[in-house]
Formats: C-alpha cells, sequence, structure tokens
C-alpha cells in the first residue's frame, strides 16, 4: 500500500486449529455452517468496495479424510473417503457459488505446496475454474521453478515465493517460503493496475498479468513482470 494513498486494506481472516484432533471435526452441520461462512465473507468484501482477494490458503479432499480419521469418525476406509467426498464437494461448491456471486472481485489464490498438479488432487481454491480467480505458483529470485510448488492448467502465473521476507504476529520479519508468499505479489500487482485504471475488470486483469508473464523456455514457467503489465495497462488507456 506504500506510496498509493487511495488504497484500503480489508481483512477477511481465516483461523486454522492447532490441535491434533481437529475442533471441531467435519460433519453434515459443519458442512453447512463453511458454506454459509463462505457466502458471507464474500458478501462482506462486495459491501466493502474490495476489487482484488489474496487467498493465501488451500486444501484438497484427502485434509477431510485424514480429519475424519484424527477424529475417529468412520469404521473404515472406504466410510471415510465417502464421508470426505461428500463434505469436500460441499465445501468446493459452496466457495464457487461464493466467488462466482462477486464477478467484479478479483480472487488470487495460492496454487499449493505439494508439488502436485492442483486440478488432479483437486486442490481448493486453486483448482477452481473461474473468470475472476487467478492460481499463482511460486518461482526462487532466480526465477527458477520452486521445488515445492504446485502446477496445472489452473496456475497462469507464477511470482517468488522462496524465502520471501514477510511478517508473523507480532511484528517480526522472517524469511518465509511457498505459494503463499507468491500470491500477495500478484495481488499486489493487480491492485496496482487498478490504481492507473480503476475500470478494469478481473477477466481484463487477469489478461494483462498473464500476457505481459514471461514464458519460459519450457513452458512451465509463466512469471509475472510488472514493469511490462504496468506499461501494457497505460498504453491500452491512452
Amino acid at each position: 500500500l506504500a506510496g498509493n494513498p487511495g488504497a484500503r486494506l480489508v481483512v477477511a481472516r481465516i483461523d486454522f486449529g492447532y490441535t491434533l484432533k481437529p475442533d471441531p471435526c467435519p460433519s453434515g452441520e459443519q458442512s453447512e455452517r463453511d458454506a454459509a461462512a463462505a457466502q458471507a465473507y464474500v458478501d462482506f468484501m462486495q459491501k466493502m468496495g474490495v476489487r482484488v482477494v489474496n487467498m493465501s490458503w488451500g486444501g484438497d479432499v484427502s485434509s477431510y479424510e485424514s480429519d475424519l480419521e484424527k477424529c475417529g469418525i468412520g469404521k473404515t476406509l472406504e466410510e471415510r473417503k465417502s464421508l470426505a467426498r461428500t463434505y469436500f464437494d460441499a465445501n468446493k461448491a459452496a466457495l464457487t457459488r461464493a466467488f462466482a456471486s462477486a464477478p467484479g472481485i478479483l480472487f488470487v489464490t495460492a496454487a499449493g505446496n505439494s508439488n502436485n498438479d492442483a486440478s488432479f488432487i483437486e486442490s481448493i481454491p486453486s483448482g477452481i475454474v473461474l473468470p475472476n480467480l487467478i492460481t499463482v505458483g511460486a518461482v526462487d529470485s532466480a526465477g527458477e521453478e520452486a521445488p515445492f510448488t504446485s502446477y496445472g492448467p489452473t496456475v497462469k502465473v507464477h511470482a517468488n515465493g522462496y524465502q520471501v521476507e514477510s511478517y508473523i504476529p507480532g511484528g517480526t520479519r522472517v524469511a518465509l517460503s511457498g505459494t503463499s508468499m507468491a500470491s500477495p505479489q500478484v495481488a499486489n500487482l493487480a491492485g496496482k493496475l487498478l490504481a492507473v485504471r480503476p475500470e478494469l475488470t478481473p477477466k481484463q486483469l487477469i489478461g494483462i498479468i498473464s500476457t505481459t508473464a514471461d514464458r519460459s523456455a519450457d513452458g512451465r514457467r509463466n512469471l509475472v513482470n510488472p514493469k511490462k503489465a504496468l506499461a501494457a495497462a497505460m498504453a491500452a488507456a491512452g
């Protein structure tokens, strides 16, 4: 936000449990609460006039299976898999509906750190396909693909996610690595583009950011280029 007096920051915070046994444990009722919360978050963002959202979080169906096992729910592996699929599908559908209900907001999400195809493992939100959502992979400071970054058809661009100076609660600065460090840089770039051209839609923002990215020779990486993106936005405005 430095140097941009017109920018405002809105925090919509998600807390994850730290105990070995999830609290609360997965259930049908919890899935309904999660679905309602997803929509409430997006409704709040729209009310506040949010234009860009960074989402440095994610999960997949296997995480539901793991939580069910830790909670002792399901007599067999097959039963846990069935329950996990039900809860996961409900969560994915709710998130997709919530994001789609705000076509004027650009949602920027981290690809994930499992070195897997985000679409194949059905990671959410990084595996969701919508015109107002862009998924970001991670590279190191030299622009090489980070060994942990997830990939796949939904990962449209990459940004530095290796040893990025970050803040932790209390204000301490530490160097952290992950796609959670890469996606905020794309959200930042989108904010800069909106500062010079506030009329840009999420689809247009994604187009500018993607088409001005530097593609690697092997085609695996599309490294964001803020200078080229801003130049393209200004040229189009002229």
